[in-house]
């Protein structure tokens, strides 16, 4: 019997597998469960899952240094970890103090994001938490001078972490006040620091590492910026109305920008063009865009039903059995 999914979030594996997170269309919005699933074309069974009790807000893949071994990590918002293992099980870690209703949490706010930054993981969640983890079941706070009391009125809700190194690190979000005016605080190793924005600049969702000098920020109202941490950001978006960018990812000079309008992108090379709906040549063209991401020189995108990949000069469709055909 098939059981209709949702994507909720994504991270790509390689050209020919992803891993996905999905909310069953059966349940309530938000509720305590997610379906985790690898899509692997290099197998038989192209699809596996096995399912958790909480609802997910981020997905990643987390790489040994020297390569030996990875996991699949899905973070909870209540701050729970599931790792899929690439030699075979399943194990979970909590991170102290998270979360709000789960027992022991601080109540600083749900967590919202997780990111192999060098050769650890990093989390983030409200009021400004940043977690590191230093080993098995072992997170620590790296977020002295921006974490908030959990009673707070101006939250800081940070939506993404990530950067080049881990004496480079950015942390993206906004205030929860009217507004929602966007903020990035900056780790150099050492100390965080907040960083100007543009004035046209709004709340902020996401970031891509290009390089350590070219780092991308998109968000709200056709937010897009381009820079660092040094040199400072400019605003590059056309768009001004109220279309909202979930993600932002480079592909051979051009900038994705999945939204709740479709998939749109950047070209690097004509910025005169402005931010331009994405023509895939897909029958129907793509439906929905959630979530961008990159591997071994394929680009994936992930809608709320609609899945397709892009090898640079054809898209293809992927059609999940349990929902009904695009």
């Amino acid at each position: 019997m098939k059981a209709p999914v949702e994507f909720i979030n994504a991270a790509a594996l390689d050209g020919e597998s992803i891993y996905i997170c999905g909310s069953l269309d059966a349940l309530p919005a938000y509720s305590n469960h997610a379906r985790l699933f690898i899509y692997d074309e290099q197998v038989a069974h192209l699809w596996q899952h096995h399912d958790v009790d909480w609802w997910s807000v981020a997905t990643t893949v987390f790489v040994e240094f020297d390569g030996s071994d990875w996991d699949l990590c899905c973070l909870s918002n209540e701050g729970q970890i599931d790792y899929i293992r690439s030699k075979g099980g399943s194990v979970v870690e909590s991170i102290h103090g998270a979360g709000v209703h789960r027992s022991g949490a601080v109540r600083w706010g749900y967590m919202s994001n997780l990111k192999q930054i060098g050769d650890h993981l990093y989390a983030c969640g409200g009021a400004g938490q940043v977690y590191k983890r230093l080993g098995k079941d072992h997170w620590v706070h790296m977020d002295e001078g921006v974490l908030q009391a959990p009673d707070v009125d101006d939250r800081l809700l940070p939506s993404a972490i990530d950067g080049p190194h881990e004496e480079a690190i950015y942390l993206v979000g906004a205030l929860a006040e009217s507004g929602y005016p966007p903020r990035v605080h900056f780790w150099n190793g050492k100390t965080w620091r907040q960083l100007e924005l543009p004035e046209v600049a709004e709340r902020l969702t996401c970031i891509y590492v290009e390089t350590d000098t070219r780092i991308w920020l998109a968000g709200a109202n056709g937010t897009l910026l381009l820079g660092n941490a040094e040199d400072g950001f400019v605003s590059l978006s056309s768009v001004d109305d109220n279309q909202l960018f979930l993600g932002v990812c480079e592909y051979f000079g051009k900038v994705y920008l999945p939204s709740n309008l479709g998939l749109f992108v950047y070209d690097v090379e004509n910025p005169q063009a402005g931010i331009q709906e994405v023509v895939t040549g897909l029958t129907p063209e793509l439906q929905d865009a959630r979530i961008i991401d990159r591997a071994s020189g394929v680009l994936w995108s992930v809608g709320g039903k609609d899945i397709a990949k892009f090898d640079g000069k054809v898209w293809t469709r992927i059609q999940h059995p349990d929902n009904d055909p695009i």
